[in-house]
């Protein structure tokens, strides 16, 4: 893959995008930004409209005076207060650090500047938590200047030693605070080279912190970090196989012949499997999908030497001779999982483009001639954001192998019951612990399906659900006999007027048609018997994807209060509810 480090047309094209985004003639979700920096905005504001309307919502930016962060964070009745924003950047860069840093007049000064600057940062974003926005804040890109050679790195007395260091407290702070997400400008600006990322010229006449055919590159990382925050997350990678995972084609070349391992050609496709098995293992589920015949597509798999993915590494395998895009839609049902979180990964231009057309929800990204190039472009692509990673991660493409089995399981049992009962589930059901907190976080996120109100109650709000009395959460787990669930559902309930009002109540779609939310429902109202409550209380709030709860509460005979065709609202009182027959255990932690 060839990169032009000297073209603008994106970023053109981007701005101009920008500038005509005035109307939300699409009716597209809107996503309210405010940008705070201490660089000029004017441009990057309108890449940033582009690159959000990429992610499928429509950009309503409050753009900061510039130099003014500390003001809008600190002070309440700011333009930045009273605009409310979903999400807010704040965008600090390495040209301002440096000022700071050649300042200096002593090496102790100079030593102690990572951390003092860090902590006014730390200082506005600690203030910026009483927003309840997702917070994303740049680090900084490696500067040029080293003065000491490659001893720079080992000081704190070179200024790119301390941007280094600020970068690292920089990190962990960020990790630490659940509101906030780091953008990774050194990474960016590594990946293109500093030389080319900064234009120092641009710096001094107009206070642009790198060059404007960058802004794209920096916009889209900024939008993907915040769509990421709202559950916008890719999650299965469907693979080809033949020119894919090895080179030549199976059906023809047989085992000896195709390119796998022995020389530069061979090698690369054996890179290209580590790393995609390295994204399995940070929680991607994999499929293949192969025109092939199954038998003889399979057996590489299972013998080949040189094969570095293997069997029991795929959830579900399709290789057939019928169209992608549909074996694609069969393999979402297989998963239950919606399309928009699948990526699509094939050498062929012809079958890329058949999958984007049929199935545009589908992210395939572009791949190049020379597999050497392959992980490169997936990386560049941006189809692998994440906003946490938790220990259920590692198990999740073991947990969807496992319900590939149970699908093909009920098929062997002549009614619904039958089948239930022959799971043996078992049920944690109990309040929030803070090891759970990212991963309860993590499934609010996601879960656009199962989710009555979409929310999205952040990692800090989740923490007030474990200690405020008038607040009562609900984590649940499952197994049965072929495996671990994992946690499936996430409540968050508050008690108000005497009633218990279901704030948040999401459900991997993982485990629909199980019984659980019959399960959790008679939990619930358990719960508002032991806390003498009336009854429940709860909500449905329209989104584009959670039309499969419209009638949740309605299925368990709950009343409805009104509805304006966008929220609904509903109670049932414990006398009048009737406890559901579930094939699921109870325990209790």
């Amino acid at each position: 893959m060839t990169i032009d480090l000297t073209d603008n047309k994106t970023y053109i094209s981007m701005l101009n995008g920008g500038r005509r985004l005035t109307e939300n003639t699409a009716h597209l979700p809107e996503l309210r930004v405010a940008v705070l920096a201490d660089h000029a905005t004017q441009q990057l504001t309108l890449v940033l409209k582009s690159a959000i309307l990429e992610q499928g919502f429509f950009p309503v930016i409050y753009e900061a005076e510039y130099a003014t962060a500390s003001f809008e964070a600190f002070d309440k009745t700011s333009g930045l207060h009273e605009f409310k924003p979903q999400a807010i950047l704040l965008s600090m860069c390495v040209q301002k650090y440096r000022e700071r840093f050649f300042e200096q007049d002593t090496p102790q000064q100079r030593a102690q500047l990572p951390q003092s600057y860090a902590d006014e940062v730390i200082g506005i974003l600690d203030a910026l938590e009483s927003t309840k926005a997702t917070v994303v804040v740049n680090n900084f890109a490696p500067p040029i200047e080293r003065g000491f050679g490659n001893f720079a790195i080992q000081t704190t007395q070179s200024l790119y030693g301390s941007v280094m260091e600020y970068n690292y407290i920089l990190t962990n702070a960020v990790n630490q605070r659940r509101h906030c997400a780091l953008n990774d400008i050194a990474y960016l600006a590594s990946f293109v080279g500093t030389f080319q990322f900064f234009d120092e010229r641009m710096w001094l006449s107009a206070k642009y912190f790198c060059a404007t055919r960058f802004l794209p590159d920096v916009t889209r990382s900024i939008a993907r970090c915040i769509a990421a925050r709202k559950g916008k997350a890719s999650k299965v990678l469907v693979l080809d196989l033949d020119n894919t995972l090895w080179g030549g084609v199976i059906g023809d070349d047989g085992m000896d012949g195709i390119a796998l391992g022995g020389d530069a050609h061979g090698e690369a496709f054996q890179l290209f499997q580590k790393y995609i098995l390295s994204l399995k293992q940070r929680g991607y589920v994999l499929a293949v999908c192969s025109k092939n015949t199954e038998s003889i597509a399979m057996e590489v798999f299972k013998s080949h030497p040189e094969m570095i993915i293997r069997e029991e590494d795929i959830a579900v395998f399709v290789a057939n001779w019928n169209d992608k895009a549909s074996n694609i839609e069969y393999i979402a049902r297989v998963l239950n999982l919606g399309l928009d979180s699948f990526v699509f990964i094939d050498d062929s231009a012809f079958e890329r483009d058949l999958v984007k057309t049929k199935l545009p929800m589908v992210s395939v990204p572009f791949m190049p001639e020379d597999p050497a190039e392959y992980v490169v472009t997936i990386e560049r692509s941006g189809v692998l954001e994440a906003s946490s990673f938790s220990d259920e991660d590692v198990q999740r493409n073991q947990a969807y192998r496992e319900e590939a089995i149970r699908s093909t399981e009920q098929i062997k049992y002549s009614n619904i019951e039958e089948y239930l009962e022959s799971l043996s589930m078992n049920a944690d059901c109990g309040t929030f612990k803070p090891s759970d907190l990212p991963r309860v976080a993590q499934l609010i996120q996601r879960s656009n399906q199962f989710n009555l109100r979409t929310q999205r109650v952040s990692e800090a709000e989740c923490a007030h659900y474990m200690t405020d009395n008038d607040k009562v959460s609900f984590q649940v787990r499952l197994n049965d006999r072929f495996g671990d669930y994992g946690l499936i559902s996430v409540i968050c309930c508050d008690v108000v007027d005497g009633y218990l009002f279901i704030n948040e109540l999401v459900m991997s779609c993982r485990v629909l048609k199980r019984g659980v939310e019959h399960f959790i429902m008679n939990h619930l109202f358990d719960e508002c018997r032991r806390l003498g409550l009336k009854g429940i209380r709860g909500q449905y709030i329209a989104s584009a994807k959670n039309g499969m709860v419209k009638e949740f509460y309605g299925q368990f005979n709950f009343h409805k209060d009104n509805d304006d065709g966008k929220i609904s609202n509903w109670h049932l009182d414990i006398s009048d509810y009737q406890p559901q027959t579930v094939y699921i255990r109870k325990t209790l932690s």
